[in-house]
């Protein structure tokens, strides 16, 4: 019996063994004749150079930010001639933003990812705008996989089968494992119904679980968390970086005894900090910037890992365009651009959506007025995160519409009491976790300092009529707002009526905007302090 149950035991572990080594490691990166080695003859500096959040952003934005995908390769070229030894690799959000993605479900991003050589992704929660039937398309043809740790299909209780959670590459002779993780607040951050199929598990307790498997039996010389999990620099303490919701866990999850670094992403902002002692980074947005991860690996075992950001949209106009990634984005255009160059209106004034000064932005105001006014409906409310730029003054074409609204969200007509109402307003003012919420049509008295849910003082209609709380009020609203998106779940279940009128918003701005031939950026005034 003994004999029987150390056999069974042997063929177990074997079996262990086996499975473990049977994952592939492929080698990336090299060194040249000036790169300094160790005595092992490993290299001994190991460079990661992620972005985060491109949203489709594959052309310069020539008076903004947005390098576009030939001068953000060529900044990567440089940097990876500076270190031979190193790993490209993105944290999510990568697809959905303007019209050549858009229109082609992201193929364009795909080939510069295939021509950059792109190492691996973290799942952004944008990468399910399209639900999740095209993730074998862009890893086959972008040529990376997909590392999502947190995420469990339920169908299967086990990782999706588009995904790895972790990948391992050696590197100049150095093992570097990449562990996949994804926002828990996924559901709320696109639509609901597209990953009705998915559980976002807590990302600590899936990188615990894998840097544990990992140095059990693989021992990398560096473990690297890459995220699709936001961050902020403490304004307080600027070498500390905290979570932008505590749902998210950052603060947690760099408590995970192993991992030397966290890539972030999904907050849109500039990081290079520290959380409990561990380095965390974020390059923006749009490909503005590029994060590096350098590892430097010393003579008696230890590491010291450093972290900063390429800032490339502060001298973009210096960094010529790459040949071949200009060719991607030609190519592109020769096929689509006809359509999307008409020129629909001149725009007068500065139309910008910066959500991080103000809560409702010239662009939210204009947006939502335009739709209040085509349903002749008593207010329009929109979610801040569904209007992606702003506009400058000067000409406006189709293609700004579908970067301004990259969403195929439809016009949804609500009809609220006015008590209901003013909990939808409240909870869009200095939110938290996303961009504020966007309206016409009222004029709120608000008292910032009192609790979230009480803080709508009074609301004033466009004519002057005050809101009544058992007042009934028509407000028109996008199909992800009215689903619960962005934490909005008050509004279903209070909606005395409502219709999805199937009208897609962006074609609705697109021909109205053809038939008023300009667009006038107004203040926006209907936020007021009450005393």
């Amino acid at each position: 019996m003994k004999k029987l149950f150390r056999f069974c035991l042997f063929i177990f572990f074997l079996t262990f063994i086996v499975s473990c080594q049977s994952r592939q490691i492929e080698t990336r990166g090299g060194f040249d004749a000036n790169t300094e080695l160790s005595s092992d003859g490993k290299v001994k500096t190991v460079a990661l150079f992620a972005i985060n959040d491109l949203h489709g952003s594959v052309e310069e934005e020539i008076d903004g930010k947005n390098p576009g995908i030939a001068k953000l390769y060529q900044a990567l070229v440089e940097l990876r001639q500076a270190y031979p030894a190193s790993l490209f690799v993105s944290a999510g959000d990568n697809y959905q933003g303007s019209a050549l993605s858009n229109l082609t479900q992201g193929k364009i991003v795909s080939d510069f990812f295939a021509l950059a050589g792109l190492d691996a992704s973290a799942v952004g929660n944008h990468e399910f705008d399209w639900t999740d039937e095209r993730f074998a398309d862009w890893q086959k043809d972008g040529g990376f996989p997909f590392i999502a740790a947190n995420i469990i299909d339920k169908r299967t209780g086990d990782i999706p089968s588009w995904a790895e959670p972790y990948v391992m590459y050696r590197v100049g002779g150095r093992l570097i494992a990449l562990i996949g993780l994804s926002t828990p607040n996924t559901p709320n951050s696109t639509k609901a119904e597209f990953v009705e199929n998915y559980v976002f598990t807590d990302p600590a307790e899936a990188a615990l679980k894998y840097t544990r498997q990992l140095q059990a039996t693989y021992k990398p010389d560096a473990i690297i968390a890459l995220t699709h999990i936001g961050s902020f620099t403490n304004r307080l303490n600027t070498n500390q970086a905290v979570s932008i919701v505590d749902t998210e866990g950052l603060e947690k999850l760099s408590k995970v005894k192993g991992l030397d670094a966290i890539i972030s992403g999904h907050s849109h902002m500039l990081v290079s900090a520290k959380s409990a002692g561990v380095p965390v980074v974020q390059a923006m947005n749009y490909g503005r910037g590029i994060s590096k991860v350098v590892i430097s690996f010393n003579s008696d075992g230890s590491k010291r890992v450093s972290v900063g950001v390429e800032e490339i949209y502060k001298n973009k106009n210096d960094i010529p365009e790459h040949p071949q990634a200009m060719s991607i984005v030609q190519q592109y255009n020769n096929e689509l651009g006809g359509e999307l160059g008409e020129r629909l209106a001149v725009v007068e004034g500065d139309l910008n959506h910066e959500t991080d000064i103000q809560n409702v932005t010239p662009m939210g105001y204009w947006v939502c007025e335009m739709l209040r006014t085509h349903f002749d409906a008593d207010v329009a409310v929109m979610n801040g995160g569904g209007l992606r730029k702003g506009f400058l003054p000067g000409p406006v074409s189709v293609k700004d519409m579908w970067e301004l609204m990259p969403f195929d969200n439809t016009a949804v007509l609500v009809e609220l009491k006015g008590l209901d109402l003013k909990q939808v307003i409240d909870h869009g003012i200095d939110s938290n976790g996303f961009r504020p919420g966007q309206f016409a049509g009222l004029t709120v008295n608000y008292k910032p300092q009192a609790p979230r849910g009480q803080r709508i003082v009074s609301m004033f209609l466009a004519d002057g009529t005050e809101v009544q709380d058992n007042g009934v009020y028509t407000m028109v609203t996008n199909d992800f707002l009215f689903d619960g998106g962005d934490l909005y779940t008050m509004v279903k279940p209070a909606a005395v009526s409502s219709e999805n009128t199937y009208v897609p918003i962006r074609e609705l701005l697109i021909e109205d905007t053809r038939k008023a031939g300009s667009i006038i950026a107004e203040p926006f005034t209907g936020l007021l302090y009450a005393p």
